[in-house]
């Protein structure tokens, strides 16, 4: 898959235009650096990603195995410290599980695909089309 982020001059702002051929959506600086408060900045995007991974993950586990779960919310906050940008999640978990379920979910949680690749190493390689 590939994701398009374009920017055109004209429209006077600095938000920018993401789609994934099917889905579109936007994405913007801070508010404090001049841009549109309605849209979430690159590093909310990035924490999102992990939380809308977390939630989908724990959705389809918990049908899987029959977990009575009601309701999921997942928080995501970071701070970036010395080069390393900890993340941290909070998972708060709906309905009448008891602790062996609550545990599996939680490690499963832990195995989410995106939680996964921001645990790893990461490779990027740029270049400039003319």
């Amino acid at each position: 898959m590939t994701i398009h982020v374009t920017w055109q001059a004209a429209s006077q702002a600095t938000i920018t235009q993401l789609s994934n051929g099917s889905a579109q959506w936007t994405a913007d600086m801070g508010a404090a650096s001049g841009g549109a408060p309605g849209a979430p900045d690159p590093h909310e995007l990035l924490d999102s990603a992990l939380g809308a991974c977390t939630s989908l993950t724990l959705q389809l586990y918990a049908r899987r195995r029959s977990y009575p779960l009601e309701s999921i919310r997942v928080e995501i906050t970071h701070e970036e410290e010395g080069g390393v940008y900890h993340m941290k999640r909070h998972i708060t978990l709906g309905g009448p599980l008891d602790d062996a379920a609550r545990a599996d979910l939680l490690r499963v949680a832990e195995k989410c695909p995106v939680h996964k690749t921001l645990s790893g190493q990461f490779e990027i390689k740029t270049d400039l089309v003319v």
